[in-house]
C-alpha cells in the first residue's frame, strides 16, 4: 500500500457527535471562567509577582508538548514509511493543529489583557524566548494546517466537498492522490525539524530564565522533546483505538503496538534525563540542592510521586506483551501517562518559584 491508499480509519457520526457536545460543554465553561477572570483581574488565578507562572504555563507546555509529539508521528510515518502507521497520520496531523491551538489560546487569558499580544506584534523584542515561541507556534500553526489540508485533499475529491479545494474540480482523483502524496511528504520534511524546534525553544523559554536555578540544566530541551513524544504519539494512539472502536480494534492491533512501543521508548530517554539532572542536583547543590530535594520529595511530594510513578507505570506497561494486547490496556496506560506528564509540566512550576533567589 501506499499513503494515498491506506486503510482509512472509519470514524462513526455518533461518536463524533458526542465528542462535538462535550466540547461545546467544556467551550461554555471555559469562556464563563475567563470572562469571570476579566472582569475581576488576574488576582483571581492567585498568582504572584514572586510565583508569576501557573496553571495556564504549565497547560500551555502540556499541549505544545503533544502537538509536537503528534506531528513527529505524521512526519516520520512519511519519511521513514512507517506502513503499519499510515491510516493514522491524519489523525496525528490533526490533533497536533488542534493542541497548537490549545497551546496558544492559553496564552491569551495568562497575560490578563487580550490586547496586550498585539504589543508583542507591533513592538517585539528579538532577544526575548517569549517572541522566539510566538514565531515558532505562529509557524507550526501553519505546518500543522498544511499538513492537515494536504492529507484530507483526496478525502474531499472523493467525497465532493472539503476546504480551500475548488482549485481541485478540474483535476481527476488520480491527480489529486498524486498531488497529495508528493506534498504531504514535502511538508513532512518541514514538520519533523519543526516539531523538535517549537519544543526546543519551549524549554529555552524556561532555561534561559536566570533566577530559577531548577530549569537551567541542557537536559530541559531534550527532555522536553522525550516527553512530548510520548504523550503525543499515546494521543494518537487514544483517538485512532477510540475511531476503530471496539470491532476493528484488532485489524490495527499492530499498528498500536509500535505506538506503544514508541511511547515506551521515549520515556525511557525522559526518565534517563531526569536522573542525571538529579544526580548533579544532589552532587553540586549543596543547600540550594537541599532545598530542591525537599520540595520534590516532602513539600509537593504527592504530586511528585505522580509526576514520576504514573508515567514509569505506564514505560514498563507498554513494554510488556500484555500492556499492548488489549484496547483497554492502551487506554488505560495513556490516560495514567497524561495526568503523570501534566503533573511533570506543573512541577516545573512549583520547585522554582518556591526558591527565591535571595540577591
Amino acid at each position: 500500500s501506499n499513503l494515498a491508499t491506506s486503510t482509512p480509519v472509519p470514524v462513526t457520526s455518533k461518536g463524533v457527535n458526542k465528542v462535538l457536545v462535550l466540547a461545546g460543554i467544556l467551550l461554555l465553561i471555559s469562556l464563563s471562567a475567563w470572562g469571570f477572570q476579566l472582569k475581576n483581574g488576574l488576582i483571581v488565578t492567585d498568582m504572584s509577582n514572586s510565583f508569576s507562572w501557573g496553571l495556564y504555563i504549565a497547560t500551555f507546555a502540556f499541549f505544545v508538548g503533544i502537538a509536537a509529539g503528534g506531528l513527529i508521528v505524521s512526519s516520520s510515518v512519511y519519511l521513514f514509511n512507517l506502513e503499519n502507521l499510515k491510516p493514522f497520520t491524519k489523525i496525528a496531523s490533526l490533533s497536533a493543529f488542534a493542541c497548537t491551538l490549545g497551546a496558544g489560546a492559553m496564552i491569551l487569558p495568562d497575560m490578563g489583557r487580550v490586547d496586550r499580544v498585539f504589543y508583542m506584534i507591533l513592538h517585539p523584542n528579538i532577544s526575548s524566548p517569549l517572541v522566539w515561541d510566538m514565531i515558532v507556534i505562529a509557524s507550526y500553526l501553519v505546518v500543522t494546517f498544511l499538513s492537515v489540508y494536504m492529507q484530507l485533499l483526496p478525502d474531499w475529491k472523493r467525497d465532493g466537498r472539503g476546504f480551500l479545494n475548488g482549485w481541485t474540480k478540474k483535476c481527476s482523483f488520480e491527480e489529486v492522490e498524486e498531488f497529495s502524496k508528493r506534498w504531504s511528504r514535502r511538508v513532512a520534511i518541514i514538520g519533523l525539524p519543526f516539531a523538535v524546534l517549537i519544543h526546543t525553544v519551549t524549554a529555552l523559554l524556561f532555561a534561559t530564565q536566570a533566577s530559577r536555578s531548577y530549569w537551567n540544566t541542557a537536559s530541559l530541551p531534550p527532555d522536553f522533546i522525550a516527553a512530548a513524544v510520548a504523550s503525543g504519539t499515546a494521543l494518537v494512539m487514544v483517538i485512532s483505538i477510540l475511531a476503530v472502536g471496539k470491532d476493528r480494534f484488532n485489524q490495527y492491533q499492530d499498528a498500536f503496538r509500535t505506538l506503544a512501543t514508541i511511547v515506551a521508548g521515549a520515556l525511557v530517554v525522559h526518565f534517563f534525563l531526569i536522573s542525571v539532572d538529579l544526580i548533579i542536583h544532589a552532587w553540586w547543590g549543596g543547600a540550594e540542592g537541599q532545598e530542591l530535594f525537599y520540595i520534590l520529595f516532602d513539600r509537593y511530594g504527592l504530586l511528585y510521586g505522580i509526576e514520576i510513578l504514573l508515567p514509569a507505570f505506564t514505560m514498563i506497561f507498554f513494554f510488556t506483551s500484555k500492556g499492548k494486547s488489549s484496547r483497554n490496556a492502551l487506554l488505560f496506560g495513556s490516560l495514567l501517562l497524561f495526568i503523570g506528564i501534566f503533573a511533570h509540566r506543573l512541577m516545573l512550576m512549583y520547585p522554582s518559584f518556591n526558591m527565591i533567589p535571595l540577591n
